[in-house]
């Protein structure tokens, strides 16, 4: 038996295109689908949790301050000094006289 070279495919050559399309479109639409089914409960503005608002001086103190402190404790200040030389000493003599007391 002897087969004819005039033998017909079926399959089309943008049958793969077409099938990946489709595939594309039921995905599209099982997302609106999906979307369009979701229940959302928010809560309201009322009830959410804020947190405490809490404001820490963690600036350094001013070279105002410091003049105040080291009168109080009785250091004699040099105007040369810098502001870190100033809060240096300042807190080597509250630890010193904190040290003494204990």
């Amino acid at each position: 038996m002897i087969k004819s070279a005039a033998i017909v495919k079926t399959k089309n050559p943008n049958s793969r295109k077409e099938l990946r399309l489709q595939k594309l479109k039921l995905k599209k639409k099982q997302a609106k689908e999906r979307k369009a089914s979701k229940q959302v409960h928010p809560s309201p503005m009322s009830s959410r949790v804020r947190p405490a608002v809490i404001e820490k001086d963690d600036s350094p103190p001013t070279r105002d301050e410091m003049l105040q402190q080291a009168e109080a404790i009785g250091l004699k200040v040099d105007k040369r000094w810098s502001d870190a030389n100033l809060l240096k000493h300042i807190e080597e003599l509250q630890w010193a006289t904190q040290n003494d007391n204990s």
